[in-house]
């Protein structure tokens, strides 16, 4: 498998000669750079033999640093799926993210849940959410922008035609390590959870869901925006999956 920083060189290297898509057309041509939309919500990791995605949503947040380092450290690929309204805030960090050669994914613009939108996720919601966010994640990475993941794993009757007319591949997860419960301290209990939730009965090709943010709109007392014990939990996390002969990929792959 290529390493990461390899990877991370043919993303500089493809930006620069523009075959990922820098000054492609409109958001709207979903021939815009971006692979043939697969059908439905992808649970599982791809490739062949044992594979296993590692995805961080709600970022960037300034824990994004502290996971790219890990990531650096162990030589591991993840996928990040951002908010737009993060992404504003937080550019050198998806940069970051990019230049790593990790693929950045649309998590919508603000995260508001089809329950907190007045008439719901309607197309023309959904349109401004994604092709928001797409826009400033091609602006700050050089690259189109051809994953999505819904926010809790909502959806609605008009999120598959505004995603694949986007060019928009829906990503959700077979593992979910629930580290947005985590206190706001570091606590070795809670890297314990951490860890056990994310390598429980995977199966051959999971797809891991942690978090580098907070952008749900719970207060604190019910989503921590405490990151601190994913960070701790990672290098076991990778630890785990190599000695059970998994290979590390992203969703890009």
């Amino acid at each position: 498998m290529p390493t990461r920083a390899f990877r991370a060189l043919l993303v500089v290297g493809l930006t620069a000669t523009g075959l990922t898509g820098l000054g492609a057309p409109a958001l709207a041509d979903s021939a815009a750079g971006c692979p043939p939309v697969r059908p439905g919500v992808i649970d599982r990791a791809p490739g062949s033999g044992k594979t296993v995605a590692l995805t961080f949503d709600d970022g960037p947040s300034p824990w994004t640093a502290k996971i790219l380092a890990v990531l650096e450290k162990y030589d591991v690929p993840a996928t990040f799926f951002d908010t737009g309204a993060h992404d504003s805030a937080f550019p050198d960090d998806i940069r970051a993210e990019a230049a790593a050669g990790d693929p950045v994914g649309d998590h919508t613009w603000d995260h508001q849940y089809p329950k907190d939108v007045r008439g719901g996720w309607s197309q023309s919601y959904l349109r401004d959410q994604l092709g928001r966010t797409d826009a400033v994640q091609q602006k700050l990475t050089g690259r189109r922008t051809c994953l999505f993941r819904a926010p809790g794993g909502e959806t609605s009757n008009a999120l598959p035609e505004v995603a694949r007319s986007l060019g928009l591949t829906m990503i959700g997860w077979s593992v979910d390590t629930e580290d947005w419960k985590q206190p706001d301290h570091q606590s070795v209990s809670a890297v314990h959870r951490i860890v056990a939730a994310a390598t429980a009965s995977p199966g051959s090709h999971p797809i891991v869901l942690m978090h580098a943010g907070k952008a749900s709109h719970e207060p604190l007392s019910v989503v921590s925006d405490y990151r601190g014990n994913t960070v701790a939990a990672l290098p076991a996390v990778i630890a785990w999956y190599r000695s059970h002969g998994y290979r590390f990929v992203t969703m890009e792959q």
